[in-house]
């Protein structure tokens, strides 16, 4: 049984509400599958991906986050693609703990693939905001959470997802319908399977234990009766972080014994903090380390410009032995935002060679991050209190009969 209040990945710690590590070693991910028991994006399944593009639309062309493999490993993804190629359909799910803060860049990265999953098969997306979660794992005020919630779907609505095609609910008000399901899943957990999964022990308050069978609901279509009205019961695929798999990995066990289908998940590596490669970039990280939705250019240049450097001590080093890419941030933003791969390509040649130094990377990294945020607080600044109204209205999402 996985514990991962102890799972040491490359002497990095691995939890749904944190991962930390040295800011100067890279992640393993190599062990991250190995030891969370995930499936690797094999060539053969980008060939089981592709097809299913192909067979939606004739597009050939991968996602970024596809071709850099920073979508590296999954859960029964040929099973969801089976779905697109026998003419069948699945639903999306993702979602957010909300936060009295602006979302982060790092938040950015599975609503981005989720955006790019909805588009591409033209599927329904349910984004589940997990307020009970941060009452009772952040002891946040609960009329509070309400408006931090909205706030949130208005971030998350910036990616530019299809409204007719998208339902977002908050669990403290959905609960109703979720609750059958709820219960039918936390019937078949244990304590000790929940609290070995997840580090709890008898200090746990009894609603943290309880949780993982709420995220686990969504997963259920019949969690949905109005939202997606289908008469038998319809796959999920969950675009997520790898932090996120341990309550999915419970789901995909238990799905049997309810007679549903288990989900799939196809997840993406970490977006590290401004300090260092070590960890994840976190909401609750001091802000020196985050680059915010709501940042401007200049901003955003001061903060990449302080970056943690993949470069030599001094610049003669530099040009002799070259820069280190895995551990460079600057170079990881532009690998998760920079469309070339040309470009990129050339960036990463340059400094490891040590013919471009960090200086460069960060400048260039710098001006592409800033870029993709201008035109995310362009489509925020549009979002009214309609849409999030519309969104969070109980009706089909479904974009096919």
């Amino acid at each position: 049984m996985l514990r991962l209040s102890s799972r040491c990945l490359c002497e990095a710690v691995v939890t749904p509400w944190g991962v930390s590590g040295p800011k100067d070693a890279p992640l393993k991910y190599a062990k991250v599958i190995e030891q969370f028991g995930s499936e690797p994006m094999t060539e053969e399944m980008m060939g089981h991906f592709k097809a299913a593009v192909a067979h939606m639309n004739g597009e050939t062309e991968m996602h970024k986050f596809m071709r850099r493999n920073i979508a590296f490993t999954h859960r029964g993804l040929e099973q969801a693609m089976q779905e697109i190629m026998n003419e069948k359909k699945f639903y999306l799910y993702t979602g957010r703990g909300p936060s009295d803060k602006t979302m982060h860049i790092g938040h950015a990265v599975p609503f981005m693939l989720t955006k790019y999953l909805q588009d591409q098969f033209d599927v329904p997306l349910v984004i589940q905001m997990t307020d009970d979660e941060k009452f009772l794992f952040r002891d946040l005020d609960m009329d509070k959470l309400q408006t931090m919630t909205r706030e949130n779907i208005k971030d998350i609505l910036s990616f530019g997802f299809d409204l007719k095609k998208t339902f977002v609910f908050n669990n403290l008000n959905y609960m109703q319908r979720l609750y059958p399901n709820t219960l039918r899943i936390q019937r078949q957990l244990t304590f000790n399977k929940v609290s070995s999964t997840f580090g709890f022990d008898n200090s746990s308050n009894i609603g943290k234990i309880a949780f993982p069978a709420i995220q686990a609901a969504p997963c259920l279509s019949s969690s949905f009766p109005v939202v997606l009205p289908v008469k038998s019961k319809m796959k999920c695929l969950i675009p997520c972080a790898i932090d996120q798999d341990p309550f999915f990995m419970l789901t995909r066990d238990v799905c049997p014994k309810l007679k549903s289908p288990k989900p799939s998940l196809l997840m993406t590596k970490f977006l590290p903090p401004l300090n260092g490669v070590g960890g994840k970039m976190s909401s609750s990280g001091e802000s020196h380390t985050q680059v915010l939705l709501t940042d401007d250019r200049k901003t955003v240049h001061k903060k990449i410009k302080r970056s943690f450097s993949g470069g030599a001590a001094t610049l003669e080093e530099f040009k002799e032995k070259g820069g280190d890419a895995e551990i460079d941030v600057a170079y990881q933003y532009l690998k998760h935002f920079l469309e070339d791969d040309a470009e990129l390509q050339e960036l990463h040649d340059g400094f490891t060679s040590g013919t471009i130094h960090s200086g460069i990377m960060k400048q260039r990294a710098a001006d592409v991050v800033a870029d993709f945020l201008e035109q995310l607080q362009e489509r925020r600044a549009a979002i009214t209190e309609e849409d999030v109204d519309f969104v969070m209205s109980e009706r089909s999402i479904l974009p096919f009969n």
